[in-house]
């Protein structure tokens, strides 16, 4: 309850009302009685009938129904009015999953990235509930979203990128000494998903999707591998390169040192064939469940309380017109 403070003023305004009204009738009871007094023989001999006894009982009987109804009205209204609280408290579990897109964006991409962000679109839209970020890269890394939960942002950004005019704004932020350095760009996404630090209370993965032709670089994406591995981070790879080509074969090979998955979209005739076992792959990772804050809610519900105090009010009235008060 929130205003409990009702209960204590109700009853004594009901006190105060009755006795005050007890009080005028006995007083013009009294006045009535010593202007007028009639005398009514054989009264007692009338008292003593069963009938009359019957009747005085009755309206006994009715009177103290329709008094309880009123007080039952009255407390249950006044219940409604202190505002009855249901307090729920709800333990809050996060399963935590860290998950960044990676995309190659350098220009022998150009003609798979509309897929590819469609891929990743629906990556978002079956992994709600985790963290996701996004990372481009062609020359040098550029994080362009880090790790977050808004996924509209997300998708704005993917819609952004969807046709090669809109990666030359981009540029700046990935060019570098030389392009397609997709070892230095994976680096970069695995700084991304463990920004948040060594915790392994998170799954963290990596999706790479890249055509894997490798320019200038720092190191490989093998070298990538095994660093993310000591992290803990499992890559989930998307090839655009010649099936089982050398290049092919590296990527594989480097998605497999992490325990991830590796797909080449020429070996799928359905898009949704990659995206839907990414999805799950990501999602059956094992994913600590956090107890975050208890979460109190409390709800209003006056709803019983008001519907007694109308049936009782109800019953007062059909109470007080058949005694005719």
């Amino acid at each position: 309850m929130e205003y409990t403070w009702l209960f204590i003023i109700t009853p004594i305004a009901i006190a105060a009302v009755i006795f005050i009204a007890w009080y005028r009738y006995r007083l013009r009871s009294h006045e009535r009685d010593l202007k007028r007094v009639a005398v009514i023989a054989h009264t007692r001999t009338i008292k003593m009938l069963p009938e009359y006894r019957k009747a005085v009982r009755n309206y006994r009987i009715l009177m103290a129904f329709a008094a309880l109804s009123f007080l039952v009205s009255i407390f249950t209204f006044t219940a409604a009015a202190a505002r009855p609280v249901s307090i729920v408290e709800h333990d809050s579990i996060n399963e935590n999953r860290d998950i960044v897109l990676c995309l190659d964006v350098s220009g022998s991409m150009s003609n798979y990235q509309a897929t590819i962000l469609g891929f990743f679109k629906e990556i978002v839209d079956g992994l709600h509930g985790q963290r996701i970020g996004l990372t481009i890269f062609d020359g040098v890394p550029a994080n362009i979203i880090p790790l977050t939960d808004d996924y509209d942002a997300i998708i704005e950004i993917a819609d952004e990128l969807s046709g090669q005019e809109n990666f030359a704004e981009y540029d700046y932020a990935v060019m570098g000494v030389g392009s397609s350095a997709i070892g230095d760009g994976v680096m970069g996404c695995v700084d991304n998903v463990n920004s948040g630090g060594n915790n392994t209370e998170r799954a963290k993965s990596v999706i790479i999707a890249t055509d894997n032709y490798a320019g200038s670089e720092t190191v490989d994406i093998n070298q990538a591998a095994r660093y993310a591995k000591r992290l803990g981070i499992t890559f989930y790879g998307i090839s655009i390169g010649y099936p089982n080509g050398t290049e092919d074969i590296l990527f594989r090979t480097a998605v497999a040192n992490t325990n991830g998955a590796f797909y080449n979209i020429n070996n799928y005739s359905a898009e949704r064939a990659v995206t839907g076992n990414i999805i799950q792959k990501v999602l059956d990772q094992e994913a600590a469940k956090i107890s975050g804050a208890i979460e109190i809610i409390h709800t209003d519900s006056p709803d019983a309380a008001l519907f007694v105090s109308a049936a009782f009010f109800g019953l007062f009235l059909i109470l007080t017109w058949r005694l005719r008060l």
